[in-house]
């Protein structure tokens, strides 16, 4: 029998994850070096960032440009298909801002679990 895959859950295989979304935020803005996103994202670790990047690259959302500067340097911006993905995100910002007080009920809840 084979099964159906549902869509959200194949899009979060694909942007999921604690740093994914916020690199995608970032990047819209602007292009970045690695170091600066790494100054926005302050408590990624480099190595987890490097990560991500990598696979985000991987599946086609971030293009990553060597750029001819002394020292060398890496820039990292959206694809087509990285953008695609901003209306959903900007969908996600306003009903995160709707919801403030009933996500933060939330969060308090969890971590007091912990």
């Amino acid at each position: 029998m084979k099964t159906e895959k549902c869509p959200i859950e194949q899009a979060l295989q694909v942007i999921g994850g604690k740093w994914k979304i916020p690199i995608i935020h970032h990047l819209n803005e602007k292009p970045h070096r690695f170091g600066k996103l790494k100054n926005r994202l302050s408590k990624v670790t480099q190595q987890m960032l490097s990560k991500q990047l990598k696979e985000m690259e991987n599946d086609g959302l971030v293009k990553r440009t060597v750029l001819s500067v002394m020292p060398p340097s890496v820039e990292y911006s959206l694809t087509d298909f990285g953008k695609s993905a901003i209306p959903v995100l900007k969908t996600l910002y306003s009903w995160s801002l709707n919801q403030d007080c009933k996500i933060t009920k939330c969060i308090k809840k969890n971590y007091n679990k912990v």
